[in-house]
């Protein structure tokens, strides 16, 4: 049974500590309550207007990426601070993470 590891009161990130006495393995998995955020980002993406004041001003709020999907985008060997792998980035959020942008406009 896992046992809670650590936890980051800023972000909201579990780390749990598991065991397995048969095959001598250990497992760490992080997890978050992402709740709130996916209704801010929910609200965000039903008005337009926030989005189109943002591209006027020359910047746009795409999407919010909390830390346990940065692991999971890790894992896959998608650097988000990486600027060459924007591409890989967008690609993965408009096709396995869509529920955490802002706007429902396609960006590749």
């Amino acid at each position: 049974m896992p046992v809670l590891f650590d936890y980051d009161p800023v972000t909201g990130v579990s780390q749990h500590f598991d065991y397995d006495p048969v095959t001598e393995q250990i497992h760490l998995t992080s997890s978050q309550d992402l709740t709130m955020l996916m209704e801010e980002l929910k609200q965000k993406r039903n008005n337009p207007e926030a989005w189109k004041k943002g591209v006027k001003q020359s910047w746009a709020h795409y999407a919010t990426i909390p830390p346990v999907v940065e692991l999971q985008l890790k894992k896959k060997g998608i650097d988000i601070y990486n600027p060459h792998q924007t591409k890989e980035v967008l690609k993965e959020i408009n096709t396995n993470y869509p529920f955490l942008k802002t706007t429902t406009a396609y960006h590749e």
